[in-house]
């Protein structure tokens, strides 16, 4: 009799701790199937590039498979959206950008999303630089030279721009340089570069992934990054900071989660791509796509978004660009 009520009571005791222990077995188990990352953008370009990349070392860190979901459109809006609708549970992420969670509140009248409250930031995956490049037959060889080209000209100078990064760099170039320029609108870059290389505009500021090929091939020369400080991508090209203090533009990712997913969860992926983005190797592959890899608490990637969302609003009114 006493053996079978000690039984009893180890077994109930067993299985109350079992239920005590359940949630945190469950949390300390993730994740447990497919983790989901939404793209806003589509298939091919340097974002999803990144991103595939980076899900391939994450999905074999985590143990499970990483599934990149593009869903591109509507300034990334279509994306936004579609992941949050999703369930908070830490299986469906979101690759936010420059665009997504800070230019868009001042690009679009209305933005029907709050990129501060509508996510958890988790880490800064990348820095997108841009380059200032020039006709290698310009006489202009630095960025000094261009500003002094720039004000002693009978005619503003004129940019090609087939983003609003380009349109934004080119109008603080304009302003910290205090020279005027004209604006060449394109539908994308490609078509930009080819005037430029053919004569028909001054100056351009492209992304380096796009631009660089063109600079080792002689087509273009360039004259400085919009970094603050030099790019390990084009280590040798001063930044134009250089010359006109406080210039930066650049574009940057972050992987964010939707509001509601548990802090566990978010720390746990924020660890295993701070590791990730640390081994040289991935670094490698990241700068061969023109992206440069770096990681921020989530602390200071809610504090980093915030501030690019304030900047970008400034940006966007000096460039005059009309809101949609």
């Amino acid at each position: 009799m006493l053996i079978r009520k000690t039984l009893t009571w180890l077994l109930s005791a067993a299985a109350l701790a079992a239920v005590i222990a359940a949630p945190a077995t469950a949390q300390d188990t993730y994740p447990s199937k497919p983790i989901r990352i939404i793209a806003p953008f589509g298939a091919g370009g340097g974002g999803d590039v990144s991103l595939r990349m980076l899900g391939g070392h994450l999905s074999r860190a985590l143990g499970q498979p990483v599934v990149v979901d593009n869903k591109p459109g509507a300034n990334g809006v279509i994306g936004v959206q579609e992941a949050l609708r999703a369930p908070t549970d830490g299986y469906t992420l979101f690759y936010g950008s420059t665009t997504t969670l800070a230019a868009n509140a001042s690009l679009m009248k209305t933005l029907p999303y709050d990129p501060i409250k509508d996510f958890s930031a988790i880490t800064v995956v990348s820095s997108i630089p841009f380059m200032l490049v020039v006709n290698p037959s310009s006489p202009a060889t630095t960025v000094a030279q261009l500003v002094a080209l720039a004000k002693s000209s009978a005619t503003p100078l004129t940019f090609a721009t087939a983003n609003h990064t380009g349109l934004v760099a080119g109008s603080v170039f304009s302003r910290l340089a205090g020279v005027k320029l004209t604006n060449v609108p394109y539908k994308a870059s490609p078509a930009g570069i080819t005037d430029l290389i053919g004569g028909q505009v001054s100056m351009m500021f492209v992304d380096v992934a796009t631009g660089l090929p063109m600079v080792k091939a002689g087509r273009l020369r360039a004259l400085g990054v919009t970094t603050a400080a030099r790019s390990n991508l084009m280590p040798d090209t001063p930044p134009i900071a250089q010359t006109l203090p406080g210039f930066e533009v650049i574009g940057w990712t972050a992987m964010v989660a939707p509001t509601g997913t548990p802090a566990a969860v978010t720390a746990r992926v924020h660890s295993e791509i701070e590791k990730i983005l640390a081994q040289p190797e991935v670094r490698a592959e990241f700068e061969k796509v023109g992206f440069e890899p770096r990681t921020t608490t989530p602390q200071q990637t809610a504090a980093y978004i915030l501030s690019e969302r304030d900047k970008w609003a400034q940006y966007v009114k000096e460039a005059g660009i009309p809101v949609e």
